[in-house]
């Protein structure tokens, strides 16, 4: 049986590793890709000339397997998301390529070194998943950008409408002027808006594409006071003030915490510290963990305690606000 389960996992990494190096021959080197990108490079620099902008991740960095995955893969579907909430400027099917590729590469590695098929497979998730939480990391960061400086937007919104500037034109004047990520997100619903989409999809576009509770506060009130109507200035001026007191109350709760996730960083990084000491001190006397069956096995009850005690104290120090 554990014959027959190497022979199916070498199986799965060598074609994981194939379809890889298909892919990059289909994406630099095929002649029909080249020709249609050649076109669609072609026909952005005539939008771009006419003063409309198309964004290049929906046109030359497209495919064929990016639109069958995104039809037949919710999963595929929520990496794009996420990408598009970190800003990055990889499409999908190649941090999805990119994420096997690591898979396929571990198992390989693990087989040539004949290791645990556990450990092995624990190993190669856990590196594939290392793209994942980099762009969760980097959305993260983003989306705390833009709500520190939400406040400060309502307010140049709210001057505007007072100077007799319409909504439009004041988020338009406020893609301009603001710096990114706030500015680049408001400066895209002033170019939607202008290209003929309706507000209401425009705006709505926008909080998915930041997913901000304090966005979501702000993209309700504008839609119920353009379906009702009502004194708009006033009802930013209250925002912005929330807002701001939701952020000084994050500030305060950011402070407390801060004990709890140094005593997370530290008890994380204890036993790898530790590890690595007795590797110079003495090699022969650490090396029996992943060197005998004994030692994987208690590599692997340790790893998912660890990950289970770091995943408690981050739900401990972690207050929504």
């Amino acid at each position: 049986m554990a014959t027959f389960l190497i022979s199916f996992l070498a199986f799965v990494a060598v074609t994981l590793f194939m379809l890889l190096l298909y892919g990059i021959w289909l994406r630099f080197f095929d002649r029909r890709n080249k020709a249609k990108k050649q076109r669609l490079q072609t026909i952005q620099d005539t939008i771009h000339s006419e003063g409309q902008n198309l964004s290049a991740q929906s046109t030359s960095q497209d495919s064929a397997v990016d639109t069958w995955l995104r039809a037949h893969s919710g999963a595929f579907v929520k990496l794009e998301n996420l990408i598009l909430r970190a800003h990055s400027q990889v499409s999908a099917g190649r941090w999805f390529a990119f994420m096997l590729a690591l898979f396929a590469v571990v198992m390989l590695l693990g087989l040539l070194r004949h290791t645990n098929i556990l450990l092995m497979l624990t190993l190669a998730l856990a590196f594939a998943s290392t793209p994942l939480l980099w762009l969760s990391r980097k959305a993260s960061q983003r989306r705390r950008a833009f709500e520190d400086k939400l406040p400060e937007a309502l307010d140049y919104i709210s001057r505007a409408l007072r100077a007799g500037q319409s909504l439009s034109s004041a988020i338009g004047l406020l893609g301009k002027e603001f710096p990114d990520p706030i500015g680049q997100e408001f400066k895209t619903v002033s170019d939607e808006m202008t290209f003929g989409i309706p507000f209401k999809d425009a705006i709505g576009q926008l909080a998915d594409r930041v997913q901000s509770p304090d966005l979501n506060f702000f993209v309700i009130s504008l839609l119920i006071q353009h379906e009702t109507g009502g004194n708009l200035t006033e009802l930013l001026d209250g925002l912005a003030k929330t807002m701001r007191e939701r952020v000084k109350l994050r500030g305060k709760v950011r402070t407390l915490s801060s004990e709890g996730r140094a005593s997370a960083w530290v008890l994380g990084s204890m036993p790898f510290v530790l590890a690595g000491i007795l590797w110079l001190i003495n090699r022969a006397y650490i090396s029996v963990l992943w060197t005998t069956p004994q030692g994987l096995t208690l590599l692997l009850i340790g790893g998912g305690l660890m990950a289970l005690g770091l995943l408690v104290i981050n739900r401990i120090i972690k207050i929504k606000v």
